[in-house]
């Protein structure tokens, strides 16, 4: 029997924001919208000498306004300059200091980290804060003045997008849910589609980076499996539910793991005048 979701987030509770290191608001978190990530100093342990960042910033009041984030997971940044240098932080990860030892920063995650949405859930936030050269303090001589490696996983927030995909976190051999909304398409010969005229391109891309698509885009609109259906109750949205890796099995070479579903909406009689704008739902690699 498939379900609808087998592994994701490490919790689904949402943490108090007292006594943690590090936590995000708002929570849950929307992937494309800006949300803020703190880091309490405080909370930090400075790593097993207990002589990083917090001891640093206790002791040198002076340098508490020269607090830098460094991350490297969903990926680096990626922005012009990433992370910067160790010794050298990138001027546009400087953290806003909040009172105290506590820190913040703010950024759209897919923006930021140029990634997709299921990435960034199915992965988290893993960083540091650090001072803008993150070795040994000038007049310390010991240790580095970062904090130690934390992680912070992120709660998904009810998707209202143009399209939607439950859950937002799955594997390959999970349902899969694509809802479009057409009252939120933005493309004249796309709108006010009726019941039949729905249509959505699926490609499975493995994790070599092959793509297989289930048909060729010129017989999209005239392959019943891939019509979506109209959802009840809800006037412009449409639906169409698979197992990925069932859907795609007569497609796909056997031994060949599914990496993520690239997708798009496409109307009979209608043609993309330029590149057709395409979304990825990324699969969520866990254990069982």
């Amino acid at each position: 029997m498939k379900r609808l979701l087998i592994c994701g987030i490490a919790s689904l509770a949402v943490l108090p924001l007292t006594a943690q290191v590090i936590y995000v608001q708002p929570s849950p978190t929307a992937a494309n919208e800006e949300m803020t990530l703190y880091i309490d100093v405080s909370q930090s342990t400075d790593g097993v000498q207990n002589n990083g960042l917090k001891s640093i910033l206790t002791a040198h009041p002076d340098a508490q306004d020269s607090v830098y984030l460094w991350t490297w997971m969903p990926s680096g940044p990626d922005g012009v300059g990433g992370n910067g240098n160790w010794g050298s932080s990138n001027d546009d990860l400087l953290m806003t200091h909040e009172g105290g030892l506590l820190y913040s920063i703010t950024f759209v995650p897919t923006e930021s980290y140029g990634v997709d949405g299921p990435t960034f859930f199915s992965k988290g936030i893993s960083c540091l804060a650090k001072l803008y050269d993150g070795n040994a303090f000038s007049d310390d001589g010991v240790g580095e003045a970062k904090t130690e490696d934390l992680h912070v996983d992120i709660i998904p927030k009810l998707c209202d997008d143009l399209f939607c995909v439950f859950p937002e976190l799955a594997k390959s051999d999970d349902f899969v849910s694509f809802t479009y909304d057409n009252d939120q398409e933005t493309i004249p010969g796309l709108q006010n589609m009726g019941d039949d005229e729905c249509y959505i391109y699926l490609s499975a891309v493995t994790v070599n980076n092959t793509p297989y698509p289930y048909v060729p885009v010129a017989d999209v609109t005239a392959t019943p499996a891939l019509r979506m259906k109209p959802v009840p109750g809800k006037p412009g949205f449409f639906r169409l539910t698979i197992v990925p890796a069932d859907f795609f099995s007569t497609v796909v070479p056997a031994g060949e793991a599914l990496d993520r579903i690239v997708y798009r909406i496409y109307r009979p009689g209608f043609v993309y005048t330029g590149p057709p704008p395409s979304w990825n739902y990324t699969f969520l690699e866990c254990s069982e």
